[in-house]
This record gives C-alpha cells, sequence and structure tokens, in this order.
C-alpha cells in the first residue's frame, strides 16, 4: 500500500485501534523508521488493545522453515513411539499478531511462507512422514528499518499489510500515549463484536477502487485493504453501515500517495 500520511500521537492510536479491530482481514502493519520510543509506544498500544491472551509472536531473523511451520517432535515421537507433531511458530500465534524485527533482511523463502500463510489462514506440513494443515489466522507487523540504498521489504509481505506508517523523524511526543489506548479500549472491544454486521455499500467499494486507480496505486490488493479499512472504522465509530467518512479514512491510511 502507500505511504500514509505522517501521523503522530492520537493518529497513531487510531491506526492501531483499526488494526486491534480486524487483524486478520487488514493482513498488519509496516512500520517504517528505526527502533525507537515513537515505535515502541504503537507496539504497545496494538498489544494493549487486542483482546487479553492474543498471540503475540516475534519472528526471529533467520528462523527455519520448521522452526516456522512445525514438523517432527523427536522426543515426544521416541516417547510415545508414534509420529508426534510440534507446533510451529506460525500455528502458535493463531488469532494474533506476529512482529518481525528487521523485516526488511527476511530471507526470500521465509517471507514467502509469511506470505502464504497470511493468505490462507492455515500452515500446511509435509515432512517426516507427517501430513498436517493447522490454523494460523494472524497479522504481520513488519518492523521496516531501510533506508538509501537498503533492500527494501519483500513486495509479497509489503502488498499483504493494509498500513503503512512512516516513524522516521517522529520526536517521542509524536508517540501514542496511555489516554490514547485508554481511549480506544472499550470501543476496539465493541467494534470487534459489531464488525461481522457491518456492510460497505457498493458505491463507496466502487469509489475506493476508483480512488485507487486515481492515485496511481499499483497494487491489486489496495482496493481491498481500503474497503476491510473503511469496514473496521464504521465498527469502531459504532455504525454497521460504512459512510463516506469512514471510505476517507481508509483512502488516506491505505491509498495516500508517498
Amino acid at each position: 500500500m502507500a505511504d500514509a500520511p505522517k501521523a503522530a500521537g492520537p493518529a497513531l492510536a487510531l491506526a492501531a485501534a483499526l488494526l486491534a479491530v480486524d487483524p486478520q482481514g487488514l493482513g498488519g502493519a509496516r512500520l517504517m523508521g528505526p527502533a525507537g520510543p515513537v515505535r515502541d509506544a504503537w507496539l504497545e498500544t496494538l498489544r494493549q488493545l487486542l483482546p487479553e491472551g492474543t498471540p503475540w509472536r516475534r519472528l526471529p531473523q533467520h528462523a527455519s522453515e520448521e522452526r516456522l511451520s512445525g514438523g517432527l517432535d523427536l522426543q515426544a515421537t521416541l516417547a510415545s513411539g508414534r509420529p508426534v507433531l510440534q507446533q510451529g511458530l506460525l500455528a502458535a500465534a493463531d488469532g494474533g499478531v506476529v512482529v518481525a524485527a528487521m523485516a526488511e533482511r527476511l530471507a526470500a523463502g521465509t517471507a514467502a511462507q509469511v506470505a502464504a500463510v497470511l493468505d490462507q489462514g492455515q500452515v500446511r506440513i509435509e515432512r517426516d512422514g507427517l501430513s498436517a494443515v493447522q490454523p494460523a489466522r494472524l497479522a504481520l507487523v513488519a518492523l521496516d528499518e531501510a533506508e538509501g540504498d537498503d533492500h527494501p521489504l519483500a513486495p509479497a509481505l509489503a502488498d499483504r499489510l493494509a498500513l503503512w506508517l512512516p516513524m522516521r523523524g517522529l520526536g517521542w511526543r509524536s508517540a501514542p500515549e496511555a489516554g490514547d489506548r485508554a481511549d480506544w479500549a472499550d470501543a476496539v472491544a465493541e467494534a470487534r463484536a459489531r464488525l461481522p454486521r457491518v456492510r460497505v455499500p457498493d458505491e463507496l467499494v466502487a469509489a475506493l477502487a476508483a480512488a485507487t486507480l486515481a492515485l496511481g496505486v499499483d497494487s491489486p490488493r489496495a482496493a481491498w485493504a481500503a474497503v476491510r479499512l473503511a469496514r473496521a472504522s464504521a465498527a469502531l465509530f459504532g455504525r454497521e453501515l460504512a459512510t463516506a467518512d469512514d471510505a476517507d479514512r481508509a483512502a488516506a491510511l491505505v491509498l495516500a500517495p508517498a
């Protein structure tokens, strides 16, 4: 998706709240910039706005395919005398969030593996004589520290994340505050329950598709991500029918040009 306008304080908290409403539907967020208080505060805001007990996993930089997807639990297999499956990190994050530090440096194979899980919402295991499918409905938060000539975040991941949030150049005064989190907490909980009933009118879907073309956003997924964000926005603001305000918010956060 295209870069969102530089957002600070309450606006960043709003972005976290929208992702907390529909993490799997929005795919996740790309936080662009180095580590710092603003990024840390945004992550903490998102974590606190999610339901208690929501899985929150860190993606190791050089995680193996087996570590991500799972495989044979050798110790348990030897003890039981039959093949026993060991759950991988992605299945363990089902219903939650995976945070990838220095996401721009992820190996191509790892990026492709995570992208497939974001699409399918499940992990398929075919190894060591085992065949299994496990649910892995998750959102990805990619911490993208690339700058200048650095290798960019894999397009397969960037294209699946509805929110692109620039963090570079924001001082600590821009960080979401505890008050911002408190302001959204009840609204997010109610919005998650309301979300299945929310509808985006056909005319708004058409308008977002047209805006995608007009803004020159070349991702075929962008219009759909904008529709999902408009839906989350309507739920967050207490509506079961998305309005032009929700579409405007989606266009600003998902489709706005860099």
